[in-house]
């Protein structure tokens, strides 16, 4: 096994049972590619010649003429899931599933695919060691938020906050566990997780969070005159943001997938989740994932 650049001790399940006796899989694909639904054809096949019962998503591939069962990811019930697209189609069916702490397995076919396993060339060679439990599983913090009592869906990467008008500046009061820390306008303004931290917040000018560090980091989007800060804040602080403007009202996006409306002098509340998502690895390679991912490469 290659050795890992670090190992992040405290988020990670060695030597993990992966396989219950009921021995089902979920198979969720990334929608309208053809190329990625002939290989989620071969990964089911694979499956049922291991003795395993798929559950498909009948919105990104067809499997009908295999003993397969379509079913909606809102009720996939099984021990893991496995997703062939990228990070947004991970994104979407965290979104969808009946339980956020469902294993995923995750092979890349998406653009940069950074929280993706295997590849379709190693994917079945890292199967056979997943079906082994030659294997760990790595615990990715949630966040949760809402408005009140009225509360959102968790989010693995990102709770964003941002005009509902494009291209209008919102102007927020930011408080840190009561205390207001900060006052000013930006486009938007989001708390992202250290998985998140390498995504939206990332390329909005924050830093990257190693998944070890138990953390979140504020991060506001094209503030003009830097009335905002980016900050790091432990992860048992809550976070509220509060839209001070007349007339200015929000949107609060969750992982990018879900909106909810948020009206002006309402706060919103963010603060670790009690849920995490669990990915399954062949052994901690988030390091290796950061260098061969994210950073551009040059000649």
């Amino acid at each position: 096994m290659p050795k890992p650049y670090w190992m992040c001790s405290a988020l990670i399940e060695k030597n993990p049972q992966i396989l219950s006796d009921r021995r089902t899989v979920g198979l969720v694909c990334k929608p309208g590619r053809p190329e990625i639904e002939r290989f989620g054809n071969r990964v089911a096949e694979y499956l049922i010649e291991q003795e395993i019962e798929v559950l498909f998503d009948p919105g990104s591939l067809n499997l009908a003429h295999l003993s397969a069962s379509p079913t909606l990811i809102e009720d996939m019930n099984v021990d893991f899931v496995i997703t062939i697209g990228g990070d947004g189609t991970i994104l979407y069916t965290l979104s969808n599933l009946p339980d956020r702490e469902i294993p995923f397995f995750c092979i890349n076919r998406g653009t940069v695919g950074f929280m993706t396993e295997a590849s379709t060339t190693t994917a079945f060679s890292a199967l056979e060691k997943v079906l082994d439990n030659d294997c760990i599983i790595e615990s990715s913090v949630n966040i949760s938020s809402g408005v009140g009592s009225r509360r959102f869906e968790d989010a693995l990467n990102e709770v964003y906050v941002v005009s509902r008008v494009p291209g209008r500046l919102l102007t927020f009061q930011v408080y840190l566990d009561g205390t207001n820390v900060d006052y000013g306008r930006a486009d938007g303004a989001m708390l992202a997780t250290p998985t998140g931290s390498t995504a939206y917040a990332l390329a909005a000018g924050g830093s990257i969070l190693a998944p070890n560090v138990h953390g979140f980091i504020f991060v506001p989007v094209c503030p003009p005159r830097f009335e905002l800060k980016s900050i790091v804040i432990p992860d048992e602080s809550k976070l509220e943001l509060e839209l001070v403007k007349a007339g200015a009202r929000g949107l609060a996006v969750i992982d990018g997938q879900t909106r909810w409306d948020v009206e002006p002098d309402e706060r919103v509340w963010i603060r670790k989740s009690d849920t995490c998502t669990r990915f399954i690895r062949l052994y901690d390679n988030y390091y290796e994932r950061l260098r061969t991912r994210l950073v551009p490469r040059t000649l």
